[in-house]
């Protein structure tokens, strides 16, 4: 256990009945309360070094859902955007998380002191125009404590809003994102784990699909103090949240 997660769980104790009230006020998570979500494949793009082992447990069939942070009816109003991914085994279109099921939660956020200038730094109308970022460190196995990120295509050369350039794109085969990772330490470069291709955008009940950064089966564990407040604070969101509710 790192020094500050102890910090975390009290801050997170304190946070968790304002997140769980915010989440029965809304009928929905308390953040990124709406999204789109999509039936993709991961590929391995390394095959030798220390990734090797952490890109041949992530291949295989992947749910991803992307999301606006606050606002919900598609508006494109100032924001931060999010990418949650489940790697599973199973290539069935399911909210339900099967053993051995890892969840990773991105957003255009660099780190939690960034958060509030990471609503002025997002492209909020694309995407696909911008790198998402895990936020806090984990753990992998064969590669000790990092973080991860998320790299993509470029701009969609569509018209139309967000939702609408990221369909776009998903159907000419150009909504990819590539998986990587940096050591904890200055000058620590990103290297290239897996490739994540969005296939196509599926129907399911997103307030039945709940994802956790606790869900860890493939070895890759959450670490410090961010993450030890969200223990408390993500229970109470989804324990106030309806069961089940829109489709789409």
């Amino acid at each position: 256990m790192h020094a500050t997660e102890p910090l975390g769980r009290g801050v997170g104790a304190l946070l968790a009945p304002l997140t769980g009230a915010v989440s029965l006020l809304r009928r929905a998570r308390t953040f990124h309360p709406e999204g789109a979500v999509y039936l993709s494949q991961v590929s391995a793009v390394t095959a030798r070094g220390k990734a090797a082992g952490i890109a041949r447990r992530l291949e295989g069939p992947a749910l991803v859902r992307l999301s606006s942070a606050w606002w919900r009816g598609g508006k494109e109003w100032t924001d931060v955007l999010g990418c949650a991914i489940r790697f599973r085994h199973s290539q069935s279109v399911s909210v339900s998380a099967e053993e051995g099921d890892q969840d990773l939660l991105f957003a255009t956020i660099r780190s939690p002191w960034t958060t509030l200038l990471a609503t002025l730094t997002t492209h909020r109308h694309d995407f696909l125009d911008n790198d998402y970022y895990a936020v806090s460190p984990f753990f992998a196995p064969g590669l000790g404590r990092v973080k991860w990120r998320l790299r993509t295509t470029g701009a969609a050369e569509t018209e139309g809003d967000r939702g609408e350039k990221l369909d776009a794109a998903v159907r000419s085969g150009h909504a990819a994102f590539q998986l990587e990772f940096r050591p904890l330490g200055l000058g620590r470069r990103w290297r290239p784990v897996a490739r994540l291709q969005l296939r196509e955008r599926v129907v399911v009940d997103q307030a039945a699909l709940r994802f956790s950064p606790f869900r860890t089966g493939r070895g890759i564990e959450p670490r410090g103090w961010i993450h030890a407040l969200r223990r408390a604070t993500y229970a109470a969101s989804q324990a106030a949240r309806p069961r089940v509710g829109a489709v789409g």
